[in-house]
């Protein structure tokens, strides 16, 4: 019987991980796609840059934690995400920061829905 109920509580344990995890991944899709809406609505390219590469940081941290949470989908988005968040970042005008931050918002905003649906 205790060998049952300690079978019980570690699936919990694990179980509540693995939420943890997407909810975490959740949570730096937003923040990705908050700092890349900054950085697209910029109206110059110093600002464009910094708000891209805090986007790209969430976005990374997303890829990490729904790959954590087994979240496929989120994970190749924020992926998506992570990459052009790094080329709005790495800009040399502005027309281009914003171009790539538009896209790293909408891949953030796709990660943020598919880490909420592995929950």
């Amino acid at each position: 019987m205790m060998k049952l109920l300690g079978i019980v509580v570690l699936g919990l344990l694990l179980s509540s991980n693995v939420n943890a995890d997407c909810y975490n991944c959740e949570s730096e899709a937003y923040d990705g796609y908050r700092d890349a809406k900054r950085a697209y609505y910029s109206s110059d390219l110093d600002n464009c840059q910094y708000y891209a590469r805090k986007a790209y940081k969430h976005l990374s941290w997303a890829e990490s934690y729904a790959a954590d949470c087994n979240c496929y989908d989120a994970e190749s988005e924020a992926y998506d995400g992570y990459r052009d968040a790094k080329r709005a970042y790495y800009s040399s005008d502005l027309d281009d920061c914003q171009y790539y931050a538009r896209k790293a918002m909408r891949h953030a905003s796709y990660t943020e829905d598919y880490a909420r649906g592995c929950d």
